[in-house]
């Protein structure tokens, strides 16, 4: 019989991690960067009532991110930016 072959450990194939969560400071909203129809989704999701406020595709993945943290920055704000 011939040896088992060492098993090979998952995260040594992934190049980098596919997505990321993110959620305000007063934890009312999540703000998901996850791989969609061979793009990056920028996922904006109200967590009171799980409803889905938008959604935004880009080709590459630290557009997503940079959009994901411009919606945070966004979701913090104290005061509504003007023309709300």
């Amino acid at each position: 019989m011939a040896p088992a072959s060492p098993r090979r450990d998952d995260r040594t194939r992934r190049s980098a991690p596919s997505g990321m969560v993110l959620r305000n400071e007063t934890q009312t909203h999540e703000v998901e960067v996850a791989k969609a129809l061979n793009q990056w989704a920028v996922t904006v999701t109200a967590l009171a009532d799980k409803r889905m406020i938008c959604q935004d595709f880009f080709a590459r993945r630290w557009e997503a991110v940079a959009r994901a943290e411009d919606f945070i920055r966004l979701l913090n704000r104290t005061e509504p930016p003007p023309g709300w």
